[in-house]
């Protein structure tokens, strides 16, 4: 006999179910394309609207007109701006303000996705540094550079150009830059390879550059910022030091004046680790402090985290849930107005299931509309990204290509003009030797006509060598394939009937090292193909093995933190958290869950 409070809750289920898949579908089929397309800037209608000036300030007034469009998000205006600018101030001769120009439209292409003329304007703006010896646009134009080839993963190049500003910063004694540049090597080098004692020598190494250069600076606030940041990356390795670095954060922003943007950074970033090691009443106890210093500094996208993590924060208690959907909303008038989209599908989504929780389906409707919305534009903003990244590194190895071809039309033109000075040499003897004259001519005219043939035949020879080549390398992608998709099934052989993801001690080398393959390459494998990294593999496969033991009521003598070790878990409470990631529940309820059926 069915329970009916069971069939009920079924039945829910099924309905959710349906209006959910209603939602998505009519999202999709009647969604209206975008719009809000720029509308096209006149210049010419531009310079008209504009009061008298004195013809040497035109350049200088675009020039600034240019951050009110970018300010605006208007960035093909902004361009068409700076271009303009650029041609005055060329017939000016102003180099300063070209360098100026150039460097604001390297951003401006960024933010268009268009990489290789980012990249070119960068470049462009670097020369003119080293013209002007004007260290400060060459450290802008080599960071503009810098994040040129970070974006493509061009990581080694990203480093040298780091590198080279911290020699720069070092001499100028800059010390707030050379704290951003350690910051940014620090991000580099996680991803080179190497052994893990290396990387974690230099990646420790990084981190006391950093903050050397942080105190050097005598810049608190700078400081706070620093430790912030390495509090919340290493927080995932080493829990505790992650902590430590958040409590200096915070002692060093409480020695700026109040309110300040450091301590409310600080302050919001430490309540984000709290939450996730569980520590609710601490996590609230920082979001309380960090409102209103949030509120008196107009701190707006701090005060949007605040509001979203506050909602967050109620949504998980039953009893609070109006003032979860207040802080949401909230976040929502902030993230809209000034444009930080990245809260917004969280917030839609939390809202939409909120909604539906309580059957109000025309508010769970709308939000569900409008994450389609956003989950549609950045997806496709995503897929831009991808294929800027393509175009711009296709460019480059295309330009390697023309390079190569220049280098053999360039000896082979060696070739033929010293046949002809030998020629020409060889005809002014000629003159003086009358009598050999036409025996000479004649010997060298079968010379450079065999020369013409072999050249000719090389020329051939040559073509068939491509063609053997780009066999060798569809030969070579196609053994690729094959060794990639048989390191995965021996992957997922190796976790699923040898559970290898129970062994505590389980890294990457490790598991590299049972594959017969390099960490590198079984990292990519696992970040392409499974959409994660290499702890949440391992986590996915404990979490299973926990979901299995938790329902087998044999095992009910077991603690969860017993389970949790039979998994291969070090502490409950790293089970706890991955746990709740991959289902939404803790271990325990989830075992109270099971108990019912």
């Amino acid at each position: 006999m069915n329970d009916p409070i069971h069939c009920q809750q079924k039945n829910i289920f099924h309905l959710r179910l349906l209006f959910f898949s209603l939602c998505f579908i009519s999202v999709c089929f009647f969604q209206n394309k975008n719009l809000n397309a720029q509308e096209h800037f006149n210049i010419n209608e531009y310079l008209e609207s504009i009061s008298e000036y004195p013809d040497d300030s035109l350049a200088q007034i675009l020039f600034q007109k240019s951050q009110d469009f970018i300010n605006a998000d208007s960035l093909e205006a902004a361009n068409e701006v700076l271009i303009y600018s650029i041609e005055i101030a060329q017939q000016q001769n102003d180099t300063l303000l070209i360098g100026l120009c150039r460097l604001r439209q390297g951003m401006v292409f960024n933010e268009l996705l268009k990489f290789r003329n980012s990249f070119q304007a960068y470049n462009h703006a670097y020369d003119i540094s080293k013209e002007l010896n004007d260290t400060s646009i060459m450290i802008q134009a080599m960071k503009g550079i810098e994040n040129y080839y970070y974006q493509l993963e061009m990581i080694d190049s990203a480093i040298t150009y780091c590198t080279r500003a911290i020699k720069i910063n070092t001499i100028r004694q800059n010390y707030k830059n050379l704290t951003d540049n350690y910051r940014a090597l620090y991000s580099y080098q996680r991803y080179t390879t190497g052994t893990v004692l290396l990387n974690t020598f230099v990646l420790e190494g990084l981190i006391d550059s950093c903050l050397i250069a942080a105190k050097k600076s005598n810049n608190p606030e700078v400081l706070a910022y620093s430790l912030t940041v390495f509090g919340l990356e290493i927080y995932d390795t080493d829990p505790d030091k992650g902590f430590e670095y958040m409590q200096a954060a915070r002692d060093s922003a409480r020695k700026l004046p109040a309110p300040s943007n450091a301590l409310v950074y600080a302050l919001t970033k430490s309540s984000i680790l709290y939450l996730r090691s569980e520590q609710t009443k601490q996590a609230e106890i920082f979001l309380n402090e960090a409102l209103p210093l949030a509120l008196k500094t107009n701190n707006t996208r701090q005060l949007t985290h605040i509001y979203f993590l506050l909602g967050d924060m109620f949504n998980a208690k039953e009893d609070s849930i109006p003032q979860a959907i207040t802080y949401y909303y909230k976040a929502i008038a902030l993230a809209e107005k000034y444009r930080y989209k990245y809260y917004l599908p969280f917030i839609y989504h939390n809202l939409f299931n909120i909604y539906f929780s309580n059957n109000q389906f025309d508010s769970s409707y709308k939000f569900q509309q409008k994450y389609m919305e956003v989950f549609r534009k950045k997806h496709n903003r995503e897929m831009n990204i991808q294929i800027a990244r393509l175009s711009a590194k296709y460019q480059i190895e295309q330009k390697v290509e023309v390079i190569d071809d220049l280098t053999i039309i360039n000896n082979q033109k060696k070739v033929i003009i010293a046949n002809q000075k030998r020629f020409i040499i060889l005809l002014v003897v000629a003159i003086i030797a009358i009598g050999t004259l036409l025996a000479f001519i004649y010997y060298q005219l079968r010379k450079i006509k065999k020369a013409h043939w072999k050249l000719s035949q090389n020329t051939i020879e040559l073509n068939k060598k491509n063609k053997e080549i780009a066999g060798l390398k569809k030969k070579r992608d196609h053994q690729l394939e094959i060794i990639h998709d048989d390191l995965k099934n021996k992957l997922e052989e190796l976790f699923e009937n040898q559970e290898i993801c129970i062994q505590k001690d389980i890294t990457l080398n490790s598991t590299a090292l049972a594959l017969k393959t390099n960490t590198s390459y079984l990292s990519g494998l696992i970040n392409q193909d499974y959409k994660c990294n290499f702890n949440q593999f391992v986590n996915k496969y404990r979490i299973e093995k926990a979901c299995e033991y938790l329902s087998d009521k044999k095992k009910n003598i077991y603690t969860i933190e017993g389970i949790g070790e039979m998994v291969g878990f070090k502490s409950k409470s790293v089970l706890n958290q991955a746990f709740k990631d991959a289902t939404g529940i803790t271990p325990s309820t989830f075992r109270n869950n099971i108990s019912k059926f």
